[in-house]
């Protein structure tokens, strides 16, 4: 219900603003819904002394913080999807866009087995600790969101199609 809204509103902005310029923007709305999803009672503090989740303290994340975080982080990633797609349809070669073995079908392969990679990675994770499962995935890619945004910082100017 929330992919279409966002992206009309993502073909819109789109029409005013270089995508370059919004895939930054959204980027630093991805990190504040991660930001928003690390529960810093399990990584700070006497909080964690039992087994129990960390009810009733501040830093705790709790069912609103985690639907509002979620959704945000969601419809941002999602957002930003479109205008990584529409930068690779402009900067990859047109040789790569021909044949079997397209550019289509390439990246088709790499998120298909960067789902079953991301499954496998929650499996792990989820056999360490069940408890301490949502800063195990969510800390790790909050640093990828920021690796990313400092990437498309860095090749500004090479977005620049």
């Amino acid at each position: 219900m929330i992919v279409i809204p966002i992206s009309i509103l993502s073909g819109w902005l789109s029409q005013f603003y270089q995508d370059r310029y919004l895939t930054l923007r959204i980027m630093v709305i991805t990190l504040v819904g991660m930001l928003s999803l690390i529960d810093f009672t399990d990584l700070f503090g006497s909080a964690n002394e039992n087994d129990t989740y960390n009810e009733g303290y501040p830093l705790a994340i709790g069912p609103v913080r985690c639907i509002i975080g979620s959704l945000v982080a969601f419809s941002s990633i999602e957002a930003n999807e479109s205008y990584v797609a529409s930068m690779m349809s402009k900067i990859l070669p047109s040789q790569l866009a021909i044949g079997t073995f397209n550019s289509g079908l390439l990246i088709n392969l790499v998120s298909t087995s960067a789902r079953a990679t991301g499954d496998i990675f929650i499996t792990i994770l989820g056999s360490v600790s069940i408890r301490y499962l949502l800063n195990m995935l969510i800390i790790p890619s909050t640093a990828l969101v920021a690796i990313s945004m400092f990437l498309v910082w860095r090749n500004y100017e090479a977005f620049a199609v």
